[in-house]
């Protein structure tokens, strides 16, 4: 009995353990779930509530309860104290909210108010709610997705709202509408991810046909003025600016929006200077879907513009007068006129310009006449500054925008310049601490010419008096300013200092995690007597720490997640969540190649009080397939006289012919056709495959080229590729070549500064038919190449296109061997080494060394395609592209005659190749962007490795260039000249090209 009663008491006790670990695994889910909502919903913060005071009496144009999609507003209405349409009360609003909040239905309701063009929007967003995750709009593919977005007036972290959606399909209706698709359909579904409280909103679309244009209709004019601009639109001026409308052309909004330019411009010829045009709508016919084009006229008074005494182009009239610009005439935008005029001609030299201005109102329209009496052009001899004891020059020239005079300018004068320099003096006198500092401009004139002096009296300069540092409670000193503050006690106060404490402290707190902090500045004397010591106070709201909750992916379709992850591989769960991670992340999405043509990366909800946050990945995927195609017929004149005077047999330098040299000469015609085709994101990995082919009579191509960036997921990016040409356009020679390689490439540091390659390639080029054989030896008419290539880069130049600093090395090795398939045995080895520096005054000195070597093995040698070449703008700039090193003599006779032949000189090239670069780049105070460069160029290509021959071929080469920075790289100018010529070579050479010589 005993031991049964212990048998079914250890029979209850596992039956209750069962019950509670049971219970447990209920509970504990559902109380954690319950702690992370309540944690995670966002408060109103205190600021927007302080805010609410503001809107009182505003009208309130619209109440609504948003945040869940499933909510039936009609339920709550009933309870809104507030109405829509009466004058706000913040007393009625909360009271609105909280009696929402007593149904019982939500954790929370949260109050936000946006002022809107007809008074202030009433929002009671529910908690927990759902937040709008991303738009997608089916039908609607001849629009990019970024356009449509912008359209659609896309709501990033915000909670879902009907009438938001509503007012997205209106916009987008109307958009299609605009575009000449008045029969489109725009519906919006809601698609709810509950495990995320996301709201994604479908706008499915149905097009329909793209309208025509009708007719053009212009009121607010008299007839014959009408039909003139009517006329207008259909001239040959109008179709050459795209702004012609004629019936049964295709509706386009951007004819229409340069038809109103064409029509403004029509009326200003007519006098209506004043005229305003408005696109006043489109009529549509849905029998005929054509579209009539109304515009309506605002003509205003007739306004005749008379300018004597100087010659001025019709668009610096436009650009300089008010009246042109749509301002009506008066004697007020008169005198703005006339003194727009003086400033323009003071800028070109013309400093004693005086224009008088006449204006009379008459029954016919305004007439306005400007007399303009230039007198002589001076020049501004000195432009100096006097009593700046503490500031140096260089900080306070650029400032000044009266410029001297220089070799291209008279320099820049006018009263308005004058008086922006006095007031940009100013400012930086103030940010730094001499916040009584006047300046004075004294303009002299000296002869004709002027000198501007502005005197400088700096007074007492304030110091900080103490520094205080409030609201960093959680972040520590050290850590939001771990240089320490610039601004400290005992030194002079200034703005600048200021304004690098607050990038520092805010972009720290950025990093942290604190996304919602701001910084603010406060600065007062110590006293009335003692205004020039400042008391320093640095505000700081440090808000919320946020963690990363949970990273979610939206509107990915082809694409792996796994690629996606890579990319945004700093945002992990529980990790702090900072604004520099967020912009790195969504940039790295659009680095890959066709893939994503947007992509944005933002927190779910804007942060106001909570401490976790989820991330919102979102993408939409670009085209994957596109087909590029053209077809046509060609007759090609192959032979006779060449016409560049110039033969180059594939992988070998051109070469000059003789003038009297001429080859047999045929006719051939036929078909020829260009094709292309793409495909992006393969795999859903983001690899592209590339088609291309060209067919004509003569020249056939074909290329394959593929591209991995994550090769079997790892760092490195392969590219394998495969083409074939075979070309008979050139009557000196045909040629085959084909072609295949596969590469793999990664970077191997954290900078992106060092890169390894490594390849392998095959190559086989046959050349047939040529017409002049010592210009290439037999052997080398018909060479299969089969390389093992290894090559390492680092670059850390701060612009390729124009270096000012960093270095660029690089080191590769060739192998060829007959064992891989190839018909020649040699190693080749090429390496480089660049260094950039600036100097003082802005000089940049740039200097390289190149050094190749080719050496056969196994009684093989190297082909005349690999061997070294030298010369040209990029390398010896005293020697023609490619023309140094030794030379041969080769006989060129014409064809079918053995008698007319001569003898021309062309480069060797060598198994041995050294080179050295060196110049300084001197920026010209003349001319902004424009920099002299002397260079030295020296080297040569040597025939065998060793260096034989190193003292009768080394080269010296000097010169000067000319560079002038633009945006696409400096356009470069450069004049060489050989100091050891060759005959037959000129020695002086110049070159012209885009970016740095080397």
């Amino acid at each position: 009995m005993k031991s049964r009663t212990l048998m079914e008491d250890r029979r209850q006790w596992k039956v209750l353990l069962g019950a509670g670990v049971i219970c447990l695994m209920i509970a504990v889910p559902a109380r954690g779930q319950d702690e992370r909502s309540s944690k995670d919903v966002p408060r109103t913060p205190q600021s927007a509530l302080q805010m609410f005071s503001s809107y009182e009496g505003q009208t309130v144009s619209a109440i609504e309860v948003a945040g869940r999609p499933d909510l039936k507003e009609s339920e709550f209405t009933p309870l809104f104290a507030q109405k829509a349409g009466q004058p706000f009360a913040k007393e009625n609003v909360e009271k609105t909210a909280a009696a929402i909040r007593s149904s019982g239905k939500f954790q929370d309701v949260r109050i936000q108010v946006n002022p809107e063009a007809n008074g202030v929007r009433v929002q009671f967003i529910v908690e927990p709610a759902d937040y709008f995750g991303i738009f997608t709009f089916p039908g609607a593919a001849q629009f990019p997705y970024s356009r449509l977005i912008q359209v659609a007036n896309y709501p990033t972290q915000t909670p879902y709202s009907a009438a938001d959606v509503e007012q997205s399909r209106q916009a987008l209706l109307d958009f299609f509408r605009q575009q000449g698709y008045f029969q489109a359909e725009v519906s919006a579904n809601v698609k709810v991810d509950s495990a995320h409280a996301v709201a994604n909103i479908e706008f499915p679309t149905r097009m329909g046909r793209r309208a025509k244009f009708g007719q053009v209709i212009i009121s607010g004019l008299p007839n014959d003025k009408q039909q003139h601009l009517q006329d207008s639109l259909k001239s040959i001026l109008a179709r050459a600016r795209t702004a012609a409308i004629r019936p049964g052309k295709a509706y386009h909004h951007a004819t229409l929006t340069k038809a109103n330019t064409y029509l403004q411009g029509e009326l200003q010829k007519m006098g209506l200077l004043g005229a305003q045009v408005t696109l006043s709508g489109a009529e549509y016919h849905a029998d005929t879907n054509r579209a009539d084009i109304h515009f309506d006229v605002k003509p205003g008074p007739e306004i005749s513009v008379k300018i004597t005494g100087a010659h001025l182009w019709s668009w610096t009239r436009k650009s300089l007068l008010p009246m042109y610009q749509g301002v009506p005439a008066d004697p007020e935008t008169v005198q703005e006129g006339r003194q727009a005029l003086a400033s323009y001609f003071q800028g070109k030299g013309y400093f004693d310009v005086k224009v008088d201005a006449n204006f009379k109102a008459t029954p016919k329209g305004d007439v306005i006449e400007y007399h303009i009496a230039k007198e002589k052009k001076h020049k501004v001899d000195e432009v100096t500054i006097t009593g700046d004891h503490t500031l140096k020059p260089d900080e306070l020239t650029p400032h000044i925008a009266v410029q001297k005079k220089h070799l291209f300018s008279s320099g820049k004068f006018s009263d308005e310049l004058v008086r922006t320099s006095v007031k940009n003096l100013k400012a930086v006198y103030a940010s730094q601490g001499f916040s009584q500092a006047q300046i004075v401009p004294n303009v002299k004139n000296t002869g004709g010419n002027i000198d501007v002096l502005f005197d400088v009296t700096e007074g007492p300069r304030d110091i900080v008096s103490s520094i205080k540092v409030e609201g960093a409670d959680t972040f520590p000193a050290a850590q939001y300013a771990p240089g320490g503050l610039k601004t400290e006690v005992g030194k002079p106060y200034s703005s600048a200092n200021v304004s690098a404490d607050r990038q520092i402290i805010v972009a720290n707190y950025l990093k942290a995690g604190y996304l919602n902090s701001n910084f603010r500045e406060t600065a007062s004397a110590n006293s009335k007597s003692d205004p020039h010591h400042i008391n320093v106070v640095y505000h700081i709201y440090e808000g919320p720490k946020v963690v990363t909750g949970d990273v979610i992916t939206l509107g990915r379709e082809h694409t792996r997640e796994r690629m996606i992850q890579s990319d945004i591989e700093e945002l992990k769960p529980e990790a702090p969540l900072t604004e520099t991670n967020l912009l790195t992340s969504g940039s790295r999405l659009y680095e890959h190649t066709g893939v994503f043509d947007w992509a944005e990366v933002d927190p779910k909800r804007p942060v106001t009080t909570q401490n976790v946050e989820d991330v919102l990945v979102k993408v939409h995927e670009g085209q994957r397939n596109s087909i590029q195609y053209g077809f046509g017929f060609e007759v090609i004149n192959r032979g006779g006289s060449i016409p560049s005077g110039t033969v180059a047999l594939p992988n070998l330098p051109p070469v000059g012919l003789p003038s009297s040299f001429t080859t047999s000469q045929k006719t051939f015609y036929g078909p020829r056709g260009t094709f292309q085709y793409t495909r992006n994101n393969i795999r859903g990995k983001g690899e592209t495959l590339s088609l291309t082919g060209f067919a004509g009579r003569l020249d056939q191509r074909f290329a394959v080229f593929y591209i991995d960036p994550t090769f079997r997921w790892s760092p490195w990016k392969a590219t394998p590729s495969l083409s074939y040409e075979k070309n008979e356009e050139n009557p000196i020679y045909s040629s085959q070549q084909e072609q295949a390689t596969f590469q793999i490439q990664r970077f191997i540091n954290h900078d992106h500064t060092n890169t390894v390659f490594f390849r392998y390639g095959y190559s086989y080029t046959n050349l047939t038919h040529v017409l002049i054989q010592q210009l290439i030896s037999p052997a080398d008419q018909n060479v299969r190449l089969s390389t093992l290539s290894a090559n390492f880069t680092r670059d850390t130049r701060d612009n390729p296109l124009d270096e000012h600093k960093g270095m660029l090395d690089s080191l590769e090795l060739d192998f060829n061997t007959s064992k891989l398939g190839s018909s020649v045995d040699f190693a080749k080895l090429t390496g480089q080494a660049a260094f950039y520096k600036q100097k003082f005054h802005d000089i940049v000195w740039a200097s390289s060394v190149r050094v190749g070597l080719a050496q056969p093995f196994s009684n093989s040698r190297v082909p005349i395609s690999e061997a070294f070449f030298t010369g040209g703008g990029n390398s010896l700039r005293g020697f023609p592209l490619d023309s140094a090193g030794p030379q041969r003599q080769v006989q060129v006779c014409s064809s079918g005659s053995s008698s007319a032949c001569t003898e021309i000189q062309v480069p060797a090239g060598g198994n041995e190749m050294l080179i050295f670069n060196a110049e300084a780049r001197i920026p010209v105070p003349l001319k902004k962007g424009l920099s002299i460069v002397p260079f030295y160029d020296g080297g040569n290509v040597f025939p065998r490795v060793g260096f034989h021959q190193f003292t009768s071929l080394y080269a010296n080469n000097v010169g000067i260039g000319l560079r002038y920075a633009t945006p696409i790289g400096p356009i470069r100018l450069d004049f060489g000249q050989n100091l050891n010529p060759v005959s037959g070579i000129k020695a002086t050479q110049y070159f012209i090209g885009i970016g740095q010589a080397f």
